[in-house]
């Protein structure tokens, strides 16, 4: 029999709440956009050239999903399927780079390529032919940063899949190549369309990376516009366009996803036997070296070379002035962490209780809203209803949960689904109360995953860029923005190079922790 269990109270008093804070911003928007006069609306955008601004972002969020899929799909098969030399210790590497933000990774390549950069210095020449500002240099750099995403996925969906089912498939005469492209592909669809979707996601709705390089983009001219004017009518109609577009993608992707799955029934699956790459063990070697230097060792080495040109003076000076950033940006991140979790555990526990999956489907939303986007609609909503919120550092938390609540809630109930009812039921029946109960079993077995939903969320609110810039009070620096406001007016100098290595160490820490654990089925946001 299954027993239908209610909200309870302390569940309700935090989703609510978190609700509103979805609802309120995307409201806002919707109020100040339709205050835009539609002829006005219509000229303003053709002032904007806006049909050419949106195709420029798709062919952009297109080239870094390709790109991205070229990167981390073989990388994925080499380092899990094949005899590649030390293929254990390049599986573990081939994530890090999501350590390192895509704004920094522009920063980076600003540093090393740009006209007057090191590698142009190095050959005596004014610039090179390669162009790194554009929609083509914007894809490079962010299809770099983002392969991760693709990769953690189609490996862990690799590492999963029945090798049976491609042995049958040798056994009944098909080469390699045709069990590739008529069994393992298809097993691996559900992963490749989850993977370039956050990939399209995040490169549609970028700002960091497209205004270090000069890009022009909705979330660009949103920016632009709310610096220089307090008429929020049209950057408020774009926003509403900007998210009714990321919301189309998601529903095309649940279409395509609903046709794209399967099931496998398995008992034990025995490690699939690993291809022999014979001659090619160490050109595939060198490939995929070569990819871990690009987007892993080569960022770190340039900021690392671009940081110690500053004297040791100068160095100390400049900590001393920057590390009033570093405390903001940490304190906001563990309270933003700390407070999403705190939520996604009391909406967890209420799931199936009721109507509770529509609260918990409600709080997601904040997860395919982009940073400018809720932070434009956030900071209206504040100012109009909480005064007393906005313009401080509170806001900026609230940011953070809204924007990183749904991997919070993903960790959490993939850690209380590994449980059965019944463990903590047993605990009452002996005489504990709720709470205690709960203390006592429950917490001890999902505390791994409770670990894992904090660091993951630390992580992404250590990064957070867009909707940063907007929300916090003025004065109120993070290190993201200090890395932006520098890089934008100075350029990429050793100062801009050297908080940038501070912020990349700093969200490197837990992230080595999360992947030391390997966590399947939680993936980093955007």
């Amino acid at each position: 029999m299954t027993v239908r269990r209610r909200w309870s109270p302390t569940g309700l008093a935090l989703a609510v709440p978190t609700a509103l804070f979805v609802l309120g911003p995307l409201g806002f928007l919707v109020w100040m956009g339709l205050a835009q006069e539609r002829a006005d609306f219509l000229e303003r955008a053709q002032d904007l050239d806006l049909p050419m601004v949106v195709g420029q972002v798709a062919l952009l969020a297109t080239l870094t999903t390709v790109w991205a899929g070229a990167l981390g799909v073989p990388l994925a098969w080499l380092t899990v399927r094949t005899d590649l030399p030390a293929r254990r210790l390049l599986h573990w590497l081939a994530p890090l780079p999501l350590a390192i933000p895509p704004y920094i990774g522009a920063l980076v390549y600003q540093i090393l390529l740009a006209p007057g950069g090191v590698l142009p210095n190095f050959l005596g020449v004014t610039s090179l032919p390669l162009n790194l500002y554009g929609v083509g240099g914007a894809a490079w750099i962010l299809g770099l940063f983002t392969y991760p995403y693709l990769y953690l996925l189609v490996s862990g969906a690799l590492e999963r899949t029945n090798p049976a089912l491609e042995e049958a498939a040798r056994g009944a005469g098909l080469s390699p190549r045709r069990v590739l492209t008529r069994v393992t592909l298809p097993l691996l669809r559900p992963s490749l369309l989850a993977g370039g979707l956050v990939v399209f996601l995040y490169s549609w709705a970028d700002f960091g990376v497209v205004s270090l390089l000069r890009v022009r983009t909705l979330t660009t001219i949103i920016y632009d516009y709310i610096q220089g004017t307090a008429d929020w009518a049209l950057p408020s109609a774009l926003s509403i366009l900007l998210t009714a577009i990321t919301i189309l993608v998601l529903l095309l992707q649940l279409r395509v996803l609903g046709r794209a799955g399967y099931t496998q029934i398995v008992g034990a699956v025995k490690p699939a036997p690993l291809v022999s790459l014979g001659a090619w063990r160490w050109p595939a070697f060198a490939y995929v070296g070569g990819m871990v230097t690009l987007t892993l060792l080569l960022p770190l080495g340039v900021l690392g070379y671009q940081a110690s040109r500053l004297s040791a003076s100068d160095m100390g000076a400049f900590a001393l002035t920057q590390w009033p950033y570093l405390v903001n940006s940490l304190w906001t991140a563990v309270a933003g962490a700390s407070l999403a979790l705190l939520i996604a555990l009391g909406v967890a526990r209420s799931e199936g209780r009721g109507r509770a999956w529509r609260v918990s489907g409600l709080l997601q939303v904040g997860y395919a809203i982009p940073g400018t986007v809720l932070g434009l609609g956030l900071a209206g909503f504040l100012h109009a209803t909480l005064p007393w919120i906005y313009a401080t550092p509170l806001a900026l938390i609230v940011a953070y949960v809204v924007l990183y609540i749904t991997p919070a809630f993903q960790a959490v109930k993939a850690a209380l689904a590994q449980l059965h009812p019944s463990i903590e039921e047993a605990a009452r029946s002996l005489g504990r109360g709720p709470l205690a109960a709960f203390h006592a079993v429950t917490l001890p077995l999902i505390k791994p995953g409770l670990v894992a939903g904090w660091l993951l969320v630390f992580v992404l609110s250590m990064r957070e860029l867009a909707a940063t810039l907007i929300v916090r009070p003025p004065g109120f620096d993070t290190l993201p923005v200090r890395i932006w406001t520098h890089a934008m007016d100075v350029g990429p100098e050793p100062r801009a190079a050297a908080l940038a290595l501070a912020l990349v160490l700093t969200i490197a820490l837990p992230w080595f922790a999360l992947l030391s654990r390997r966590l399947r089925g939680i993936s980093p946001s955007m």
